[in-house]
C-alpha cells in the first residue's frame, strides 16, 4: 500500500461516444488530425471549466521535487492491430493530452499540452498553497476564436475565488469525445517523457466537476464562499445557502486560513466583492430582499452575485465521495472502487462515464461536525445544553460545542444570525447568571476567528513549569491573524452588557 498510486480515472469524457465506439458504429478517434466531428465539442466551441477542492496533507520540507497532478485529459489508448485486445498509448497519429499540475517546491501551477513542440510547460505566477487547508481551484479553457489564424488557447486560473495575476497561452489541441481524464497522476505518455519528475505526495481530493462552459470570477468566488462541505451546487440534494451575512462570516474564516497575504478586506477587493466586508445585522435592518434590485444592503447572496448557479445541461461530470475513504474494512483497500457521476441525474446526454478510484484515501468527502448538527435541526437544538449547565466549566464547554457547529458553515450561522439564535443564547446567559473568564472567552471566540479560549493560560503555565519550548501548531492558530468575523456575535454577546456585567455572577 505504501508504494501504490492514488488517483481517479474517468474512462471517457463523453459516455455516449464511448458506447458508440464500443459497439463498432464509429471508428475510435486517434487525436491529431481528427475531423471536427471527432473532436470533443468544448475544445472547438464553448470551452470548459474544471473545478476541484484539494488539500495537501503535509508540506514538503526537504526541498525535493514533488508535484500534485490536478487535471489531465488525454486521448484514449489505441488497440493493437494484431487482434490481441491489448492497448497502447502514443500510437498511430500520436497522443494528444492537456495536463495541469502544481509544482510544490516552485509553488506554482504548470500547464502543458501535446501541441507544445518544445515540451516545456507554461507556468503561472507563484501561488502558495498552505498544507492542511482546503483550497478551491478553478481552471478555465477558452477555445481559439479563429482556428486558422490563431491556434492559441487561453487558460485562466482562479485560486480560492481569486484570479491569478496573469493567464497562460497554450497551443490548441484536439481530443476525441472518448478522451480520458486522470486526477492525481499524469497520463502514461507524459509520465514516461521525463518532463515531470519527483514524488507524488498524498493529498485529499474533495468535490470536483467539469463544466462544458467558461465560468467567471464571480462563479469562482461563489463556489469558494459556499465552502467544500456544500454538496448542492448543481444536483440539489439540500437547499441553497442564501444568507450573505452567514456566507461572509464563513468566508472571513477561510480567507484567514488560506495563507493569502494582506488583510481580509484586501482579499475581498481582489475578488471584486468589497461589499461583503460590511454585511451583518445592519444590512438586515435596512432592507430585506432577494434580487439584485434590492442592492448591496440586502442580506442575500444574489444581491452581490454570489448565488451558486450552474446550468445542469453543461455539467460533464461531478464527483463527491459519499463518505470518508478511511473505512473500517481494511481488506478492501487494494481494490478499485467506482464513483458515480452525479450529473447523470440531470438526464444530460453529454456526460462522462463514472470514475474509478485507484489506491486508498484518494478522494474524501469534507463533511464535518457542523453538517451533522445541521441534519438534526441546527445549532438551536443545542440550546437546552446551555440551559442545563450548572457550572462555568460546563457552560464554557457547551458554548464551545455550539461554536464548533457554526464554524465555516453558513446554514448554521444563518440560524444564529438571522434566525435569532444569538438572541436566544444571550437570553439564556442572562438567566443562568454563570459568567467568568472562561465563559467570556468563548463568547469572544464566536466573534473573532483565530482566538483560542484558554490558550494563553496554558502557554503561561508551560513557561513557568519548565524550559521554554517551541509552540505547536495551535499557537499559530491562536496568535496569527485574528479576524473579526461575526458582527452579530459581537452585538448580542459582547456589546450586550446585560450578558456579562452581572452583579454576583460567576464563582467567588
Amino acid at each position: 500500500e505504501q508504494g501504490r498510486l492514488r488517483f481517479l480515472e474517468v474512462e471517457s469524457v463523453d459516455a455516449s461516444a464511448r458506447a458508440i465506439a464500443a459497439s463498432g458504429g464509429q471508428a475510435q478517434a486517434s487525436g491529431r488530425g481528427a475531423d471536427k466531428a471527432d473532436v470533443w465539442s468544448p475544445l472547438v466551441g464553448t470551452g470548459f471549466t474544471f473545478c476541484v477542492w484539494m488539500r495537501q496533507h503535509h508540506p514538503v520540507k526537504d526541498g525535493s521535487q514533488a508535484s500534485l497532478f490536478v487535471f489531465d485529459i488525454s486521448s484514449p489508448p489505441v488497440e493493437e492491430a494484431d487482434g490481441s485486445g491489448r492497448a497502447r498509448y502514443g500510437g498511430g497519429g500520436g497522443h494528444e493530452f492537456f495536463s495541469v499540475w502544481y509544482d510544490i517546491p516552485g509553488q506554482r501551477f504548470c500547464v502543458l499540452s501535446s501541441s507544445n513542440s518544445r515540451g516545456e510547460p507554461t507556468c503561472f505566477p507563484v501561488s502558495p498553497l498552505p498544507a492542511g487547508v482546503w483550497h478551491h481551484i478553478q481552471l478555465t479553457y477558452h477555445a481559439p476564436k479563429r482556428g486558422l489564424l490563431g491556434r492559441k488557447a487561453t487558460i485562466n486560473l482562479y485560486i480560492d475565488g481569486r484570479p491569478v495575476e496573469s493567464d497562460a497561452r497554450v497551443e490548441a489541441f484536439n481530443l476525441p469525445p472518448t478522451a480520458r481524464v486522470h486526477i492525481g497522476v499524469p497520463n502514461p505518455v507524459l509520465a514516461s517523457s521525463g518532463i515531470v519528475r519527483g514524488s507524488m505526495p498524498t493529498w485529499d481530493l474533495g468535490p470536483t466537476q467539469l463544466v462544458s462552459s467558461v465560468l467567471s470570477l464571480r462563479d469562482a468566488t461563489a463556489m469558494y464562499t459556499a465552502g467544500p462541505e456544500f454538496p448542492g451546487l448543481f444536483w440539489g440534494d439540500r437547499p441553497q445557502r442564501l444568507s450573505l451575512a452567514a456566507a461572509a462570516t464563513a468566508a472571513f474564516v477561510m480567507l484567514a486560513e488560506n495563507g493569502e497575504k494582506g488583510s481580509v478586506a484586501g482579499a475581498l477587493r481582489r475578488r471584486k466583492v468589497p461589499s461583503m466586508e460590511a454585511v451583518g445585522h445592519v444590512m438586515r435592518e435596512r432592507g430585506f430582499g432577494g434580487g439584485p434590485i434590492a442592492g448591496p444592503e440586502s442580506d442575500s447572496l444574489s444581491a452581490v452575485g454570489l448565488l451558486c448557479k450552474l446550468s445542469p445541461e453543461n455539467v460533464v461530470f461531478g464527483f463527491r465521495a459519499c463518505a470518508s475513504s478511511n473505512g473500517v474494512r481494511s481488506q478492501m483497500r487494494n481494490y478499485a472502487r467506482r464513483l458515480m457521476n452525479v450529473s447523470r441525474i440531470n438526464t444530460n446526454v453529454a456526460v462522462s462515464t463514472d470514475a474509478v478510484i485507484y489506491g486508498y484515501s484518494s478522494i474524501i468527502s469534507p463533511n464535518c461536525f457542523a453538517d451533522n448538527v445541521q441534519w438534526i435541526g441546527g445549532p438551536n437544538m443545542l440550546m437546552p445544553i446551555i440551559n442545563a449547565a450548572q457550572s462555568s466549566s460546563t457552560m464554557a464547554l457547551s458554548l464551545r460545542m455550539i461554536r464548533e457547529s457554526v464554524r465555516r458553515h453558513p446554514p448554521n450561522l444563518e440560524m444564529l444570525q438571522a434566525g435569532g439564535g444569538y438572541r436566544v443564547l444571550a437570553l439564556l446567559l442572562r438567566q443562568k447568571r454563570i459568567m467568568d473568564v472562561s465563559v467570556l472567552d468563548q463568547c469572544f471566540a464566536f466573534a473573532v476567528h483565530g482566538f483560542v479560549p484558554g490558550f494563553q493560560d496554558k502557554d503561561s503555565s508551560k513557561s513557568k513549569s519548565g524550559p521554554k519550548s517551541e509552540s505547536g501548531p495551535l499557537s499559530k492558530v491562536a496568535t496569527h491573524r485574528w479576524v473579526f468575523a461575526d458582527l452579530d456575535a459581537m452585538k448580542y454577546l459582547l456589546l450586550n452588557h446585560q450578558v456579562w456585567d452581572l452583579n454576583g455572577a460567576g464563582p467567588e
